[in-house]
Parts: C-alpha cells; sequence; structure tokens
C-alpha cells in the first residue's frame, strides 16, 4: 500500500499510481472529511466551463474585438 508524509506546510502528495487509477489532474478540489483516525478526500465535480479555458482562442482576445465593435458603433452613430 502507497504512503505519503504530510509536509511543513501542511501538504500531502498522492501517489502517482493512485493518481493515474482515478484519473486526478491538476487542479481537481476536493473535500475534506475528517472520521475518527481516518482522513477522507472526495473529489468534487470538474467545472466543464473551466476545461474550454483557451479553447476558442483565436488571434484577437475577445476584449479587444469588442472594444473595436463598441468605437466602430460609436463612430457611426456620431456620424
Amino acid at each position: 500500500m502507497p504512503t505519503t508524509i504530510l509536509s511543513e506546510k501542511g501538504q500531502i502528495v498522492i501517489p502517482a499510481e493512485i493518481r493515474m487509477r482515478l484519473g486526478l489532474q491538476r487542479g481537481d478540489r476536493f473535500e475534506v472529511e475528517a472520521r475518527a483516525d481516518e482522513l477522507i478526500l472526495k473529489r468534487l465535480p470538474r467545472n466543464p466551463l473551466l476545461d474550454l479555458k483557451g479553447a476558442f482562442k483565436g488571434p484577437d482576445s475577445l476584449i479587444e474585438t469588442l472594444l473595436q465593435e463598441h468605437e466602430s458603433e460609436r463612430q457611426s452613430d456620431r456620424d
């Protein structure tokens, strides 16, 4: 059975074989529960929107595009 050590900062490392078996990824969040002498970690559901971060990245940022459109609309309103 794999073991781990608690660091000075209160951190533990989940052994690689367990991370792979459970499909754990960086950024996964857990609910932590203490029962007697047991520590129980329950993985929380991943946010599917966060998985899309950067997937639709184009040459221009969305903010730049919106600012340009806004400026164009202001110019056409002036004309």
